[in-house]
């Protein structure tokens, strides 16, 4: 597949990275000389000179024959222009990073339909609606929802005190239906199997209908808490967004935002109904001590600022605080961070990049979710007539290591599947694989089981 990026900052990097490691033709266009000059020495891409809104640049990265345009530089309107022109030249997906909320709640109408834009991407928006996840299953290091939210994704990671150590996965109770699709275990991730032992600090990721997962807690010794009292750090867009999400929760949430720009802070105090907005600085300990951060539930860091985000949720952690979140943009990083002792480590690159692959991949997919460091991914899909699983049982499907099928929706019934499920048409999946085994998920259930 031909891609072309426009913009080489952090998203646009992340991505050409990602996607020329998966063996796509990707051409990134750039106006700044350095950002080129780093893109050239460290990835197997092509690199342009000039703005994605000029159409002799478009056509020299070879726009007529590209099957994607991404556009992410800092500014919304070009990204909207580069891609209305993308689809003037026959492009068939484009996605722009859009960052002003008015472009994304227009009442009348959709602006991307308008435009003719596949995807209007929000970063910030995004990891927003992570973290408020978060908010509400506080148990969890992270949470993600599939099939319209009827199937419920949570991560656990397994302390000293848990009573599942030491047991296979066969042994696990079970009159609840759930499966155990990863394991994350010493920064390697893997597909479990029946015999595969429950360790210390593992990271299990746990599948179930939404409606059942409480209940699958409480089976398996996991037990939930309310948030009650919220301080973010950074008064920046993502800390905003989060803010406004949290305010509409039920019951409500005593919620700090803890801002170092006073003319920020002035702004966003304006805008919020039910927040307190403080100015200062967070990685003030006096201050964040005076603020009684102790008693806090949950405190979110996601300033702009790596180090700072680190360094105040460790602060918060040895302070007491009950459950930390920490934004890092820089994914080299992640895997140091994660061993700080901080609950949970968001990169918005990551986040931003799932979105953006569900148009990548093969098949009729429906939405895609990255994981770890070894990219592993989550992929909802429908399952095609005339597919190589149709009418098999997941038994008899020369199914890839490294893959599992967590969840199957058939009628708008949610079904935890065993080896002795039979797979049909239009059954919509969701199927958790490593890198390796991506490709080979998506053949089973093409029609045909071709790749073009």
């Amino acid at each position: 597949m031909k891609v072309i990026i426009i913009g080489a900052g952090k998203v646009g990097f992340s991505m050409a990275q990602l996607l020329s490691g998966e063996n796509h033709d990707v051409v990134v266009i750039e106006q700044s000389p350095d950002r080129q000059q780093v893109l050239e020495e460290t990835l197997d891409v092509q690199v342009v000179s000039g703005s994605g809104s000029s159409t002799s640049i478009l056509e020299s990265a070879g726009v007529h024959n590209a099957d994607m345009l991404l556009a992410v530089t800092e500014f919304d309107e070009l990204n909207m222009v580069a891609c209305l022109l993308a689809k003037k030249y026959g492009v068939k997906t484009t996605i722009a990073r859009v960052r002003n909320p008015e472009y994304l709640e227009v009442k009348d109408f959709f602006l991307n339909e308008v435009l003719g834009i596949d995807l209007m991407i929000n970063p910030e928006r995004v990891t927003a609606q992570e973290i408020a996840q978060i908010a509400k299953n506080p148990e969890a290091l992270n949470v993600d929802y599939y099939a319209d939210g009827k199937v419920q994704l949570m991560e656990l990671e397994l302390k000293e005190d848990s009573s599942l150590l030491g047991k296979r996965i066969k042994e696990l109770p079970t009159s609840v239906p759930y499966n155990i699709v990863s394991i994350a275990r010493k920064h390697r991730m893997l597909v479990p199997s029946g015999d595969d032992i429950l360790q210390v600090e593992d990271h299990i990721n746990l599948m179930a209908r939404t409606a059942d997962m409480r209940a699958v807690e409480k089976l398996l010794g996991v037990y939930s808490r309310k948030v009650e009292q919220v301080i973010i750090l950074g008064g920046g867009r993502t800390g905003y967004y989060l803010a406004q999400i949290l305010e509409h929760n039920k019951p409500a949430m005593s919620i700090k935002i803890i801002e170092k720009d006073l003319a920020r802070a002035q702004q966003i105090s304006q805008k919020l109904k039910h927040t307190l907005v403080i100015h200062g600085d967070g990685s003030d300990y006096q201050l964040l001590e005076e603020e009684n951060i102790m008693s806090s539930d949950l405190f979110v860091a996601v300033t702009d600022d790596d180090k700072i985000n680190l360094l105040c949720s460790l602060i918060a952690s040895n302070l007491g605080v009950k459950k930390t979140v920490c934004q890092v943009k820089r994914t080299d990083v992640m895997p140091l961070a994660e061993q700080l002792g901080i609950d949970t480590i968001l990169s918005p690159r990551l986040l931003t990049a799932g979105a953006i692959l569900k148009y990548m991949r093969f098949g009729d997919i429906i939405s895609v979710t990255l994981f770890g460091e070894e990219r592993a991914e989550m992929l909802e899909l429908l399952v095609q007539p005339g597919a190589t699983a149709v009418n098999k049982e997941i038994r008899q499907i020369k199914f890839p290591s490294g893959s599992v099928i967590g969840a199957v929706v058939r009628e708008n019934k949610v079904i935890i599947p065993d080896g002795s499920f039979i797979i049909q048409a239009h059954d919509r999946l969701i199927v958790f694989s490593l890198l390796k085994s991506i490709h080979k998920v998506e053949r089973l259930f093409l029609n045909g089981g071709k790749i073009f």
